[in-house]
């Protein structure tokens, strides 16, 4: 498998910006995350600008320290020159043809369809832009609402694993869902 020549394109939708992240997104993206309601099912809080800033710079490599994966991570902007509403995020491992995929959004987003529609965007480059077959979801077991969004997405429950993560003193379970990808046919060459 190839990266596409743009491993991390700016996408559209029909309603949305996928921007590539940048550490000029980390203000309003601290911004975007500070309410703590994001933070139910994580193990992590709200993040400061400065802590943003440098997970952003490292991670506009767009690729591990090793070269085994690729780092693709999009703010996601409602069109036309909304704000920040949320990320999405895929380590690609391309000898796998496999990515892990991620999102989170804030409050004033949910419920209106943009992590569907954005995921789908991510999917469909993922599928098209490098091949991939398979993405893989973690999540907390008692997150229904991003249960219900990966199987609407057609992801398929595929794993458990117990005790996975410790969420303010909490043990917590979390479910790896899976989805297949069609990667399209090339076009044949023309002439």
């Amino acid at each position: 498998m190839r990266a596409p020549q743009d491993p991390n394109p700016r996408l559209l939708t029909a309603r949305l910006t996928l921007d590539p992240q940048r550490t000029e997104h980390a203000a309003g993206m601290a911004a975007a995350l500070a309410d703590p309601r994001v933070y139910t099912f994580l193990p992590s809080s709200p993040p400061q600008e400065r802590d943003l800033c440098e997970r952003f710079a490292r991670l506009e490599t767009r690729a591990s320290p090793d070269g085994t994966e690729a780092w693709l991570n999009w703010v996601v902007f409602a069109r036309p020159g909304g704000s920040a509403l949320g990320t999405v995020q895929a380590t690609v491992r391309p000898t796998l043809a496999e990515a892990d995929v991620a999102y989170l959004f804030a409050p004033s987003a949910w419920g209106q369809g943009y992590a569907a529609e954005a995921m789908t965007a991510l999917l469909d480059f993922l599928a098209g832009g490098w091949g991939v077959r398979e993405a893989l979801a973690q999540v907390d077991s008692r997150n229904a609402a991003s249960i219900r969004l990966l199987e609407r997405l057609g992801f398929v429950r595929g794993g458990f694993t117990p005790g996975a993560d410790v969420i303010r003193g909490t043990v917590s379970d979390e479910f790896t869902f899976l989805r297949p990808l069609e990667v399209p046919p090339s076009p044949l060459p023309l002439g």
